[in-house]
């Protein structure tokens, strides 16, 4: 089994969580941090340039890709807001 370590400054309890992730762009500010620690970068063509639809998705301006900051994680293909 693969041990799991979170090496950041994560919330160590619930008052603490909710502070942190108490809004809908804190939440998405967080996943597009751990998704692209060094900026953006297209999935499709590896371009740093993006603009965020009216939907979220980060839209590639050189290729157009869409880029999900919830791809990949238990949020995948949800409609659910990121925040409760």
């Amino acid at each position: 089994m693969t041990e799991f370590f979170i090496d950041e400054d994560f919330p160590c309890n619930q008052v603490e969580f909710e502070e942190r992730f108490n809004t809908e762009q804190a939440c998405r500010d967080y996943l597009a941090n751990m998704k692209w620690p060094d900026g953006f970068q297209c999935r499709n063509c590896g371009h740093n340039q993006r603009w965020i639809s009216a939907k979220g998705l980060y839209i590639c301006t050189r290729c157009e890709a869409p880029n999900s900051l919830t791809a990949g994680t238990v949020m995948h293909g949800t409609k659910k807001p990121l925040t409760f």
